[in-house]
């Protein structure tokens, strides 16, 4: 199924219930105690729109192969840099629903983005009742709280043209009651936006028919000019969105697809992810250097 096919779908399903670069480095939480744990999910309302419960749009089937056999998921999370910490979930609405995606908190100077796959969210404002946010969800408890998104950047060539090739998003959330910004309370990872692949990765996603999330260490291969691939047991729906992240901690990779729930893909994060990422955080231009 592609991606029209699901969005309309989606659409379909929600009126007919009348609703609706950077380089990266690990930042830590002001008390720099990032925690363990994961993830959550959003629907259709004005700004935000839920996805199929199937992982992402799926991509054809990669010929290339994969640099070494596909390692079997891991039963703990990443400890380095707190990414179990500013890892979680998107759902509709507060957490007593389904979530449908995964988030990660990206390091930005107002230390309140997130980033996921486009197709995800819809580009621009939330209203009420719009996705939310869930760090470090797991077994039904969201010990970060639920943060609101308020606003969603997308390429246009993804919201108006659904080009795979721009498949990534940029959400802005509200602070909490207490005034605080996500990235105080999580930490956060920077985005790298130099088009690096081709090294191992640890992939955390939240699988929509699952409270815990899975986590998967192996080698990102380059398969196409513009997309690359991961091979990794289990990786169902509900798992697009999920960062790549490097050995050194850094975001190469955003999980938007995959033929099978064994072979994930990415787009690769250069320029365009440098742009949206500036225009995201109201830079002037695409983002240089570290932030």
């Amino acid at each position: 199924m592609d991606k029209r096919t699901v969005v309309t779908a989606v659409l379909c399903a929600v009126a007919a219930l009348g609703a609706s670069a950077v380089m990266t480095k690990v930042v830590p939480a002001d008390d720099g105690q990032p925690s363990a744990h994961a993830k959550a999910a959003p629907p259709r309302t004005s700004s935000t729109t839920r996805p199929s419960q199937s992982q992402s749009p799926k991509q054809p089937q990669l010929s290339a192969a994969p640099a070494s056999p596909s390692p079997k998921p891991s039963a703990s999370l990443p400890k380095a840099g707190g990414a179990s910490a500013f890892a979680g979930a998107l759902f509709e609405g507060d957490v007593t629903g389904d979530h449908f995606c995964t988030a990660t908190v990206v390091h930005s100077p107002a230390r309140n983005l997130i980033v996921t796959a486009g197709h995800c969210l819809l580009a621009g404002r939330a209203g009420e009742g719009g996705a939310v946010f869930a760090p470090a969800y797991a077994d039904g408890r969201a010990p970060y709280g639920a943060w609101k998104i308020e606003e969603v950047f997308e390429d246009a060539h993804w919201s108006d043209g659904t080009d795979d090739d721009y498949d990534l998003a940029f959400a802005r959330l509200a602070p909490d009651a207490s005034g605080r910004n996500i990235e105080d309370v999580t930490g956060a990872a920077v985005l790298d936006a130099t088009g690096r692949t081709g090294e191992e990765v640890t992939v955390t996603g939240y699988p929509a028919d699952r409270k815990v999330p899975r986590t998967c260490t192996s080698r990102a291969v380059r398969s196409t000019p513009t997309e690359q691939r991961f091979d990794c047991a289990d990786f169902p729906g509900g798992t697009s969105g999920s960062a790549w992240i490097a050995a050194d901690g850094k975001i190469i990779g955003i999980l938007t697809g995959g033929d099978t729930d064994d072979v994930s893909t990415s787009t690769i994060l250069n320029e365009y992810a440098a742009a949206l990422y500036a225009r995201a955080t109201g830079a002037a231009g695409p983002a240089a250097g570290p932030v």
